[in-house]
């Protein structure tokens, strides 16, 4: 098999978030997939695998597999398109635990997917405390979806300077905790982060599928529906969104590490 590593939300290597994509040959046992992916001991390795005129997709933590991941399906279509094994004017359509996803090249290099919408709730657990000591006096809004946690920030400078225990983290939230804020500079929208220890990783460079929770909710806050994102970890990454009535385009560059061969 063919196995990538390729970093999104980028054009240089070593920035954005890097993702395994493994080209299935045959079927896998998903305690193979798992292993493979703890072993890359990446956020996400993808599993592509060609059924008829789609591809299958799923995505593996290092400690599970997981619903949806914007990232590993950016670097998926990319190798698909940039080994020639997809047409380039044709949209690539993944089959996943999510439903069909749907990845386009753009003129400029960019690869545009077409993700699900989800829009946040306010928060009806019982850990504020909790979420205060984190964050303090920071805060201004948390919202929670299925398994995650959203704190809105009160600045794009506080989602920066945040620096949560990962032991509290793994407590509030089934997957991760992402925290958002405004960004004032006019540089960018939004900037985020996410921490997602129970997913066996303690901050995740850079994040799609929280732009499709994250982006909603901006959309209903400052009454705008495209946004230009930052997710601001070490490596940090760009992202350009829109949402709409059900969905969420997300747009971003990709770029090859190295790939090699593997036999299992």
């Amino acid at each position: 098999m063919r196995l990538f590593q390729i970093d999104s939300f980028t054009k240089e290597v070593f920035k954005g978030n890097p993702a395994g994509v493994v080209l299935v040959e045959k079927p896998l046992f998903e305690e193979t997939m798992q292993a493979l992916a703890t072993e890359m001991n990446l956020a996400e390795t993808a599993f592509v695998e060609k059924v008829g005129e789609k591809y299958g997709l799923r995505w593996f933590t290092p400690a599970k597999e997981v619903p949806l991941c914007g990232h590993a399906t950016l670097a998926s279509a990319f190798v698909l398109f940039e080994e020639g094994l997809h047409d380039a004017a044709e949209p690539v359509i993944f089959e996943t635990l999510s439903g069909e996803l749907i990845v386009s090249k753009q003129e400029d290099g960019s690869l545009l997917m077409d993700f699900p919408r989800t829009d946040p709730k306010p928060y009806s657990g019982a850990d504020l405390d909790k979420i205060q000591s984190l964050f303090g006096d920071a805060i201004h809004e948390v919202r929670e979806v299925p398994n995650e946690l959203i704190v809105i920030l009160q600045s794009a400078d506080a989602v920066r300077a945040a620096n949560p225990s990962s032991d509290v983290i793994a407590e509030l939230a089934v997957n991760g905790v992402m925290v958002s804020g405004w960004d004032e500079s006019g540089e960018y929208d939004f900037v985020s982060r996410y921490f997602a220890p129970n997913l066996g990783i303690k901050e995740d460079p850079v994040t799609g599928f929280i732009h499709t929770i994250l982006s909603p909710y901006w959309a209903m806050q400052k009454g705008q529906d495209t946004f230009k994102c930052y997710q601001a970890s070490t490596r940090g990454g760009e992202l350009f969104v829109k949402v709409k009535e059900n969905r969420t385009l997300i747009q971003g560059h990709a770029v090859k590490v190295f790939e090699t061969d593997i036999s299992i």
